[in-house]
């Protein structure tokens, strides 16, 4: 479907300045056709416009003034792009209807205009609200709640006691609401299960990526707040709790009873131990590993940069003789304050 730059300021504001063309796609600047759309978020590539064949493009004002093509002027780019996008590519959508295959306990209550695949197995006590898309082979546990308008992809697992808000993503292979890692050894150190029966608790927005696991809490509930966005491989762990609109790239773990604030970032492979309490508006870097709680907002790193081999073996080199190296300036600090206590004299 085709629009005019008219039209998408009606939907997602912004100024027209040039003709008021219609475009069918949205597409980066190295990629675009003389038929699309294009933005320029960051300055820096700006010099990539002059091979563009983009029919227009979304820009903020002050790239915008040696601009020759139609223009959208925004000062996010970028966010105007993902709406834009959305629009030419919205999420596939079931049609309405359940599938023959598919087991639903009688005791489950399901909204308006479900859409169910085959084989999906809902069980006893849930509630499921309007509108909600239930893809293949997803199984949904005992006393689950779940809002309007979700959608679940295929081959999701949802454990007992999971409770989940509105508009709501859930990806192929993810599982929410398994065992957190809760074990007590015996006399002959022999671990034991201890029951983790707190459930999940997910607010409204939340999208959730492949593969990902949250387990619920040991008595209380696991917490993701309100537009959270989960990468694939991520793995959050027992009464952890995750603030309102924080990213979590893949491969971050998250382990038990740390509470991660509001606005933050954690990027690919950060690793969180236990009992850390992160502050809001927190940047976790990538390949970091926090040990204790961040009381103030900033970014954080100690993941070290890929280098040479030859390079890193001569730094392990120095590491290895570091502490070596501090006795010898200990002892040269105290020969020194000998030879100052003796000029003193």
């Amino acid at each position: 479907m085709a629009y005019k730059l008219s039209q998408l300021i009606e939907l997602f504001g912004g100024r027209l300045e040039g003709a008021d063309i219609e475009v069918n796609d949205i597409a980066p600047t190295n990629l675009a056709s003389e038929t699309q759309i294009t933005f320029l978020s960051d300055s820096k590539y700006k010099k990539h416009l002059s091979d563009c064949k983009a029919a227009a493009i979304i820009i903020n004002e002050a790239d915008a003034s040696d601009i020759n093509i139609p223009k959208i002027i925004t000062p996010n780019p970028y966010y105007y792009f993902s709406q834009v996008s959305n629009l030419f590519h919205p999420r596939r959508k079931m049609a309405a209807g359940i599938a023959k295959s598919a087991f639903i306990s009688d005791s489950a209550k399901l909204g308006s205009n479900p859409a169910i695949a085959h084989n999906v197995v809902i069980g006893d006590n849930v509630i499921i609200g309007n509108n909600c898309q239930i893809f293949a082979n997803t199984v949904i546990g005992n006393d689950v709640v779940i809002g309007d308008n979700v959608t679940i992809y295929p081959n999701v697992t949802i454990y007992d006691k999971v409770s989940i808000g509105n508009d709501c993503v859930f990806h192929s292979g993810c599982a929410i609401g398994s065992d957190g890692f809760g074990n007590a050894k015996d006399e002959k150190h022999h671990y034991h299960r201890i029951p983790q029966i707190g459930g999940v608790k997910i607010g409204n927005r939340v999208e959730i990526g492949s593969n990902t696991t949250i387990d619920c809490g040991t008595f209380e509930a696991t917490i993701i707040e309100d537009g959270v966005r989960i990468d694939n491989l991520v793995q959050i762990a027992h009464n952890v709790k995750i603030g309102a609109h924080t990213g979590i790239a893949s491969q971050v773990g998250i382990a038990g009873n740390s509470k991660i604030g509001r606005h933050c970032m954690l990027a690919g492979n950060a690793g969180i131990a236990d009992h850390v309490s992160i502050c809001d508006f927190t940047v976790i870097g990538a390949s970091s590993n926090v040990g204790k709680d961040i009381t103030k907002p900033a970014l954080y790193s100690n993941g070290m940069t890929a280098m040479e081999y030859r390079d890193w073996a001569k730094i392990f080199v120095h590491i290895r003789n570091l502490d070596k190296l501090n006795t010898k300036v200990r002892d040269l600090q105290a020969n020194f304050d000998k030879i100052g206590s003796k000029l003193d004299e």
